[in-house]
């Protein structure tokens, strides 16, 4: 399964999954203050009510992909990552002694 597709999938259990949305929201709401951004910039950006940032902030309701893809390119960070908690990195290989 690929990262979009594993990333829609947490998307769409976080819906259901008040732990999942609750996590999203940490990660949203920690990488917005680090940046500086303000729910209502980020309402500006998204095209959206500042209620609806606030609400993803708080984890009372989750951003569509399209927003979390905006979000992440605007702040510089992984949308897999910030949907996930997962990071970007490649799975470790174990090296083989020879």
């Amino acid at each position: 399964m690929g990262r979009t597709s594993q990333t829609l999938g947490h998307l769409e259990r976080s819906h259901e999954d008040n732990a999942l949305r609750r996590a999203i929201a940490a990660r949203l709401d920690r990488t917005m203050q680090k940046a500086g951004v303000s729910s209502a910039k980020a309402a500006n950006w998204l095209d959206v009510s500042e209620d609806d940032v606030q609400f993803w902030r708080r984890g009372i309701t989750v951003p569509p992909l399209h927003a979390f893809n905006r979000i992440a390119r605007t702040l510089d960070v992984d949308v897999h990552w910030l949907c996930t908690g997962q990071s970007q990195a490649a799975p470790r290989v174990e090296s083989v002694g020879l």
